[in-house]
């Protein structure tokens, strides 16, 4: 499930679908920076480094601007990030201007849905929109890297 995280009433809404508190925050989905500048604090090195093609799915913890939005980075100091040129990603991006939120098709704390079939048949007339497209339900969640001190926070 994915929507604009500039618009704050989608936010609000895709937290309530997931039943997932606010203060946790988000992870943010984008094939470049592009439309969360003003949202993160990094060098222009640290910059090209995470939108660097990578070959291991990898999501960056950024330090966040006073200007990024509370429902975005929750309770934390700073933006996770996971850049990629996988479709439909790119054209997301282009029209909506920014990255979209990424999350996982499952309520909070609930089973991952692995199929089209399955987000179809708990999804439907609950999101606005449900894209069919290839899935690697047997892949793990990317790694998780602090910028700033190049941690590896999940492997």
């Amino acid at each position: 499930m994915g929507c604009d995280p500039k618009n704050k009433e989608a936010v609000q809404r895709l937290l309530e679908i997931k039943q997932r508190p606010e203060d946790m925050g988000l992870i943010l989905l984008g094939s470049s920076l592009d439309g969360v500048e003003n949202w993160v604090d990094i060098s222009a090195e640290q910059k090209e480094i995470i939108e660097k093609k990578n070959s291991v799915p990898t999501t960056y913890l950024i330090p966040k601007k006073e200007t990024a939005p509370s429902w975005i980075s929750g309770k934390h100091d700073s933006i996770a990030i996971r850049i990629t040129q996988k479709d439909p990603i790119p054209f997301l991006q282009s029209v909506l201007g920014s990255p979209i939120i990424s999350t996982s098709a499952n309520f909070h704390g609930g089973v991952e849905l692995q199929s089209y079939k399955e987000v179809r048949k708990t999804l439907s007339g609950v999101v606005d929109l449900i894209l069919e497209g290839s899935l690697d339900a047997k892949s793990k969640p990317s790694r998780i890297i602090d910028i700033l001190t190049n941690e590896i926070i999940r492997g």
